[in-house]
């Protein structure tokens, strides 16, 4: 079946039901005051109002097409965030601009063939792009793929890794979007049987933009925070301690009557014998609750709150031993931005400017109350949110972060895909199992995130948390002399090793988990002092 411009303009009712995509507005623009912070650079009065600030670059993702055909896995959870191409098939896009324009085409994919046929088409306009491999740091599952992948919520979702190694790469030559409605087309050509390339999506940049959004680009990577202690740390832990965290036996108790019931000195301590230079602990996942007294957090989620401050207390006794303090927090969690069932997009339940000033409320009364004390912030399912809010002022979320602490590290979670936030200091990492491929180099050269700081974060037993009764924790998954092994890599490339370890409710761990780490310090940490 062939869709042209002209099909779309007849079915115009119908295209304003299914929705599409609608570039920048002219003239529209925040109307935030802005004032200048030690070494941040202008940064913006709270609230924001007015509109927001509109990216010039339009991004298509599956997600958002009308029109799907040929040979593509239709699983439950990658046509949301990619889409896989089992041979020839076509994807279509109705794309709503105001004005008319020349664009520079980019693709953000992954594939395992040297030169895999692709053909984008705007408004009957053919760009041929012979698509070059694509490069990462996943290595193929000793298993193999599987032929039903399934949803994001099974393992087997997670063994197509060679198909994770997303890059954006140019397309040669410029399209002309008309005022109005536009039809934009991706064919790829293979033959039916093998998975041949996988798109995350299409990114169209108006050509009188280039240099304006390069010149920002280039702004950003100049304001990335100081990274050293990161880079030497050679690994540290990550307990997701949630309110659905069980313990040894029984029942579970209440989120706040856990944080109350935990022994600060004694997990702080356990974090030493483990040998680990730092501790991501996390403030949400799932549901929005919060281990502090946080004004900001409780107006959005009631109750949600505790009256202990557990961040302080674990960032102080922590300290104790030089260790650093981390924090997770799953964004789309904060606020009421929800993510669908079975899917991997948020729903919208409010403005784009409501919802960062809702993020930029939480971080800058995370700031002024812990300051140095916090070191950086690992930010979850950012690329969903992206997809959400594509104008979301990320430059000012990211100077509310670093409000109370001016080289507070920030990493927007993209997962495999190609970085959208060029503010952050280093690469999430979300590499989850080993085997994975050596960096090479303290800031990363090609791959998902070039230029960014490093990172690899892996479990070591549970899947991230813990959450079922009575149930031991899982065994780990890798020996002290594996982990040392990995570990010794990226120590030369100056990438730091984060290990997810599953926690129980008492701030305890796996026993057999505890065995591994305490000989993995003295493997990593061996000839030197303890602190």
């Amino acid at each position: 079946m062939e869709l042209t411009r002209k099909d779309f303009l007849r079915g115009s009712a119908a295209i304003a039901a299914i929705g599409g995509l609608t570039a920048a507005v002219p003239g529209a623009a925040s109307a935030a005051a802005t004032v200048t912070g030690a070494g941040l650079g202008p940064q913006p009065r709270f609230p924001i109002t007015g509109l927001p600030v509109l990216n010039p670059i339009l991004r298509l993702y599956p997600e958002k097409s009308v029109f799907r055909s040929g040979d593509i896995r239709f699983g439950v959870g990658e046509l949301e965030m990619m889409i896989p191409f089992l041979g020839t098939g076509e994807i279509v896009w109705s794309v709503n601009v105001s004005e008319a324009k020349r664009y520079r085409i980019a693709l953000c994919y992954s594939t395992v063939n040297e030169t895999q046929p692709v053909t984008i088409s705007v408004n009957g306009q053919d760009v041929p792009f012979a698509a070059p491999r694509t490069k990462g740091y996943f290595i193929p599952h000793p298993e193999g793929p599987v032929d039903d992948p399934g949803d994001p919520d099974t393992d087997g979702f997670w063994r197509m890794r060679e198909y994770y190694l997303f890059e954006r790469k140019p397309v040669a030559g410029e399209v002309d979007l008309v005022r109005g409605v536009n039809v934009v087309k991706l064919k790829v050509t293979a033959p039916k049987g093998k998975e041949a390339f996988r798109l995350r999506s299409i990114e169209l940049t108006p050509v009188d933009k280039v240099a304006e959004i390069e010149a920002d680009l280039t702004r950003q990577r100049a304001n990335r925070a100081n990274t050293d202690w990161f880079a030497n740390a050679g690994y540290g832990m990550w307990f997701h301690f949630l309110d659905l965290t069980t313990p040894r036996a029984g029942p579970r108790k209440s989120y706040e009557d856990a944080v109350n019931a935990l022994d600060v000195p004694k997990l702080a301590k356990m974090v030493d014998d483990c040998g680990a230079r730092y501790l991501i602990w996390t403030v949400n996942h799932g549901n929005p609750t919060c281990p502090a007294p946080i004004k900001a957090w409780e107006r959005l989620h009631p109750g949600m709150t505790t009256k202990r401050d557990l961040i302080m207390e674990l960032a102080d006794e922590l300290a104790k031993y030089n260790i650093e303090l981390m924090l997770y927090q799953n964004c789309p969690g904060t606020g009421g931005l929800i993510q669908q069932h079975q899917r991997a997009i948020d729903t919208p339940t409010f403005s784009e400017v409501e919802y960062a000033n809702q993020l930029i409320d939480v971080f800058n009364e995370f700031g002024a109350r812990y300051g140095t004390k916090v070191k950086g912030w690992w930010l979850d399912s950012w690329f969903q949110t992206m997809e959400s809010y594509p104008n979301l002022p990320n430059e000012a979320i990211n100077r509310a972060i670093k409000s109370g602490n001016r080289n507070c590290m920030s990493s927007f979670n993209g997962w495999a895909f190609p970085n959208e936030v060029e503010c952050q200091d280093y690469w999430c990492g979300e590499i989850t199992d080993l085997p994975a491929k050596p960096f090479g180099a303290r800031y990363l050269k090609d791959g998902p995130a070039a230029g960014l700081q490093a990172h690899s974060a892996i479990k070591l037993d549970a899947p991230w948390f813990h959450v079922t009764e009575n149930m031991e924790m899982e065994p780990p998954l890798y020996s002290a002399r594996e982990l040392a092994d990995y570990i010794a890599i990226c120590q030369r490339d100056q990438a730091p090793v984060t290990l997810g370890v599953g926690i129980y409710q008492d701030g305890t761990i796996g026993s057999k988990s505890y065995a591994v780490l305490t000989e993995l310090r003295g493997l990593i940490r061996k000839g030197k002092a303890r602190r």
